[in-house]
């Protein structure tokens, strides 16, 4: 990769989630930003007189009740027939049965409202922006009710000097309307240009958490349909702008994919299934999803970890559907919901 980098050994070394089965023990070369400290799984898991104190059994048995459910439904199909490369969705907090979804790429900058069943709610674009790649959104605490933010970050050609957060009050469902007040924050990465579809949100400590879409090109140039390799994870404080990411480690995404236990997505047979293409963090916080092309992994966070901490532990899969380029993923209520590209596409509920 690139020459500035060194190596990281990442290990797979415990399972601290109930109900989750281990991986082979995997050992991990890959690269990081030069003066980054090799870092395992295992620095960030507590020993076990810890772990017994610091780990309620409700909170233990979250990820682990998603992960042993088989439930897999439709709630609906997307109404507005405008949106159709979703790439983000999130749960209102405020409004009940309340969801906020996203297109793709430049169109992205604006947010759909939708109903659980994927009724439509209308389009409030964001005014003044001009996006270039947005790929994820997320919901967080501000200062007068909750607030969105639209992650400008993906970068299929490795061009960008830049990566956007757009932060702004959440709308009004009931009254769609263009967003005239957005807040831009703007990052850099450590070591160049990477591409990225995940926004994790850190509401107990105003960090967001950027999951990189890492893939091997070919002939030396970016390519979508490039095999699986591990993902970076960096981090970076919400409330600063013109700042530089943190690299915090290596999420080995493909340790992931050969954990997958159903490897028969058009992606998967490609080689690139096992890429991160959306997340989402618990309104409690206590737990953290991320989806790639071909499943939906969840973490269980510790009381007093960060997001970027609880996603080198070891997650447990939850059953998925089968989505055309499946990209946004979202708690709801005790459990998850996703959707695919396309006209009309169905939302599927997961482990409710």
């Amino acid at each position: 990769m690139r020459s500035a980098l060194v190596t990281v050994v990442v290990t797979i070394a415990a399972v601290l989630v109930a109900g989750c089965s281990a991986p082979e023990a995997t050992v991990l070369d890959s690269r990081a930003p030069t003066g980054t400290p090799s870092r395992t799984i295992a620095e960030s898991s507590p020993s076990p007189a810890e772990a017994s104190t610091t780990i309620s059994p409700s909170e233990a048995d979250g990820a682990a009740a998603l992960c042993s459910s088989s439930a897999t439904d439709v709630l609906g199909a997307i109404e507005n027939p405008t949106l159709t490369e979703t790439s983000g969705l999130v749960a209102s907090r405020s409004h009940p049965d309340v969801l906020w979804a996203h297109n793709d790429g430049p169109d992205g900058a604006g947010v759909y409202g939708l109903r659980s069943d994927g009724g439509d709610l209308g389009f409030h674009p964001l005014t003044g922006i001009d996006a270039v790649d947005v790929e994820d959104v997320a919901i967080v605490a501000g200062p007068t009710g909750d607030d969105l933010v639209l992650a400008d970050i993906g970068d299929n050609a490795l061009r960008r000097d830049t990566i956007r957060l757009y932060r702004f009050a959440e709308p009004d469902p009931d009254r769609p309307a263009p967003v005239e007040s957005v807040q831009i924050l703007e990052f850099t990465y450590p070591d160049g240009s990477h591409n990225a579809e995940t926004l994790l949100v850190d509401q107990r400590n105003g960090r967001f958490v950027v999951v990189t879409k890492e893939q091997a090109p070919v002939d030396g140039q970016a390519d979508p349909f490039g095999t699986t390799r591990p993902s970076f994870v960096f981090e970076g404080e919400l409330d600063s702008s013109a700042a530089e990411l943190r690299l915090a480690g290596i999420l080995d995404t493909v340790a992931l994919e050969a954990m997958n236990t159903d490897a028969s997505h058009p992606a998967s047979l490609l080689g690139f299934g096992g890429v991160p293409t959306g997340g989402d963090v618990a309104a409690d916080g206590s737990l953290v999803a991320v989806r790639t092309y071909e499943a939906v992994w969840v973490w269980q966070r510790r009381p007093g970890q960060s997001v970027a901490d609880a996603l080198f532990e070891v997650p447990c899969q939850v059953r998925t559907v089968s989505e055309r380029q499946g990209e946004a993923v979202a708690f709801l209520g005790d459990g998850l919901i996703t959707l695919g590209e396309g006209a009309g596409t169905e939302l599927h509920a997961l482990g409710r």
